[in-house]
């Protein structure tokens, strides 16, 4: 499955707050969530009913579920394991060969500018990154760096949409950025082993 165009007359969720709209017009939006573990860490999927809204991978499962709510304060979170487990399956598969295109639906939720970045995020190829100003020219906002970055801070689809293969410097020394904790520079390192395994960087698309 793909990713489902933006559709510009849907309106442009905020990633620090959702709007649900009030609750007498229609009930909350109900988003079911199923947990396992992958190759980096506990890992928490939630979907809407059109699609993955959300893949996160973090150091501790207890994290994960506060998370989400801040994520969704007004939708009804539903913890369904049975319901998302070949969702959570797979996205495990994929964390372990992140190559080739996710193949699940993503409801990808953000600003228009976002959207864009997002999207030009996803063809960067396993093996392969890119700069934030590279993606800045990418969506011809050659000036706007700074927001790339922010919209690389603010994705919530890990792998899905991978934000850590874009860095400072596509010459930067990965495993001292590692070595150092950060989350971007370790997942980009991760990927790195992966890569010298496999043998070759793969030719399509993330996404």
């Amino acid at each position: 499955m793909s990713l489902a165009p933006f559709n510009p007359r849907k309106p442009a969720f905020a990633v620090r707050a959702f709007d649900d709209g009030p609750l007498r017009a229609r009930p909350p939006e109900e988003i079911r969530y199923g947990t396992g573990k992958c190759a980096l860490g506990p890992v928490l999927v939630a979907s809407s009913e059109e699609g993955i809204v959300t893949i996160m991978i973090r150091g501790e499962a207890a994290s994960l579920v506060p998370e989400l709510r801040q994520r969704f304060p007004k939708a009804n979170l539903i913890r369904d394991e049975k319901a998302c487990r070949v969702a959570v399956a797979k996205v495990i598969a994929y964390v372990a060969l992140p190559a080739g295109r996710f193949k699940l639906a993503l409801d990808i939720r953000g600003t228009e500018f976002q959207q864009r970045v997002w999207q030009e995020v996803r063809k960067i190829p396993f093996g392969k990154t890119s700069t934030y100003s590279k993606i800045a020219e990418a969506i011809g906002a050659p000036k706007a760096m700074r927001a790339v970055a922010s919209s690389c801070s603010r994705n919530w689809f890990s792998f899905a949409v991978p934000c850590h293969r874009v860095l400072h410097s596509q010459n930067a020394d990965l495993a001292h950025r590692d070595r150092q904790g950060s989350i971007q520079y370790k997942w980009a390192a991760y990927e790195a082993r992966l890569l010298a395994k496999r043998g070759r960087p793969d030719p399509t698309p993330a996404g």
